[in-house]
């Protein structure tokens, strides 16, 4: 009889709370509305165990479970879009850097060939001043000189363009991976406010079976 004429006046200066959090839980972010229902459980669950109220004590600890597990599923979430926008960042960073790698391949290339070409027709020049002088001999050599020079030119080039299509790829694969890592995040976050939402409507259907017996 004394804890009944206790727990009136708690469930009086408790109603107020229970109507602004209703009243707010549309209107406030997410995240502060579950954590003003988690103090209201946690009210809920001390005040149930003191009073020995095991019916106030389980709507304070089901307040505080399901507050809990969307507070959780929140921030799952928020990690969830954080980590996909990172993912964008350095996918987008990752071909910023290969477009500058091929472009700095296709000048350096571009200085060996006009150096070549230099190096050739100075070397056909001499060559074919010192023919004039000495021999058709000496001009094949100069020419086989200039030959291989252009060759090691291009060879160079091609180096420079595998590196950079490495470089790529990379960037790709690890963009990739970020990206599979937050859509496996966000489903996470799916399934946890799933099981929250579950949770809810188990005690929701407990509640009604409780008031109809």
């Amino acid at each position: 009889m004394i804890r009944n004429l206790i727990t009136l006046p708690y469930e009086l200066a408790r109603k107020p709370l229970a109507l602004a959090d209703e009243r707010l839980s549309g209107k406030l972010p997410d995240a502060l509305a579950q954590r003003f229902g988690k103090a209201l459980g946690t009210a809920d669950a001390l005040a149930g165990t003191v009073l020995r109220k095991p019916e106030i004590t389980e709507r304070g600890v089901d307040r505080v479970d399901r507050a809990t597990r969307l507070l959780q599923a929140d921030r799952l979430e928020r990690e969830a879009d954080a980590q996909q926008a990172h993912a964008r960042e350095t996918a987008q960073r990752g071909a910023q850097e290969a477009a500058r790698k091929r472009e700095a391949a296709r000048e350096r290339a571009a200085d060996g060939l006009d150096e070549a070409d230099k190096i050739e027709a100075r070397s056909k020049q001499e060559a074919k001043e010192r023919a004039e002088k000495t021999a058709a001999s000496k001009k094949a050599a100069a020419d086989k000189r200039a030959s291989t020079k252009k060759t090691a030119a291009e060879r160079r080039k091609a180096q420079v363009t595998s590196v950079a299509n490495a470089t790529q790829q990379g960037a790709q694969r690890r963009a990739k991976a970020e990206l599979d890592e937050a859509r496996d995040d966000m489903q996470s976050a799916a399934e946890a406010r799933a099981d929250a939402q579950r949770l809810s409507d188990l005690t929701n259907a407990t509640k009604r079976d409780r008031k109809q017996d």
